[in-house]
């Protein structure tokens, strides 16, 4: 027959196991970094205004800015990071769409504050023969 102390012993050491193993288990995750580039016509390579791209738009000079997205996920200890999967349309009318698409098999874990610079994204007119 255990003790009352014996007793008392395990339950304790079984408290600090799940509270130590549990200790990070609320954690910010990174859904898209902060994705920044340019818009620009394949033919005359100016910048395209008003472009589409995810929720945002391009301004006067093709420069868009597609805002951090963050998600909270209950884990347990010593679990890896998720993989992180970005696919943002891009969409001008008369112009083909294209798709900002990059993965990261450990990105979910990138830090609050993260970017992805795409640099210059140029689309071509479609063209309409008759």
């Amino acid at each position: 027959m255990m003790t009352f102390y014996f007793r008392k012993t395990i339950l304790l050491v079984f408290l600090i196991l799940v509270s130590y193993s549990l200790q990070s288990c609320w954690v910010s995750r990174c859904k898209r970094p902060q994705i920044t580039g340019y818009i620009y016509d394949f033919e005359s390579n100016k910048p395209i205004n008003n472009c589409k791209v995810g929720e945002t738009f391009s301004n006067t000079n093709g420069y868009f800015v597609l805002n951090e997205k963050r998600y909270h996920q209950f884990t347990l200890w010593g679990f890896e990071a998720p993989m992180l999967m970005v696919n943002e349309k891009i969409e001008k009318e008369d112009f083909e769409q294209k798709s900002i698409e990059f993965m990261n098999p450990h990105g979910g874990g990138a830090k609050k504050g993260a970017q992805h610079n795409v640099d210059t994204i140029y689309l071509k007119k479609i063209v309409i023969k008759n």
